[in-house]
């Protein structure tokens, strides 16, 4: 059972965010590299290749950075209710059918 579930527009707004990231990692990239190599037709192939692969490296990276920090961020994330209750040991079948019983009857939960 997740902790936290993420709400869309927390979902959007990671998007976008790190949309804008990625776009100016790209922008600065093929900057730097523009500025070392001439723009001749073979350069310019070189030059493509070379943007596509530290693009992509740059964004993995990036990414993952970006991941983590939203990690942390709380805009959006909702708390389960149940996650406060401590467990001592996983729950086998029969606890959490009698779990989402009692849940039914106290109305947190809609019949199936």
């Amino acid at each position: 059972m997740a902790t936290y579930k993420d709400a869309h527009y927390r979902s959007i707004l990671k998007a976008i965010s790190f949309r804008c990231i990625a776009s100016l990692t790209t922008v600065v990239t093929v900057f730097i590299l523009t500025r070392f190599l001439k723009l001749d037709m073979s350069v310019s192939l070189k030059l493509s290749g070379l943007a596509g692969v530290a693009d992509v490296v740059s964004k993995l990276i990036l990414y993952y950075f970006h991941e983590r920090i939203w990690g942390r961020i709380g805009i959006g994330q909702k708390k389960h209710p149940l996650s406060s209750l401590p467990v001592n040991r996983p729950l086998d079948e029969k606890e959490m059918e009698e779990i989402k019983n009692k849940l039914k009857e106290l109305g947190c939960i809609d019949e199936d």
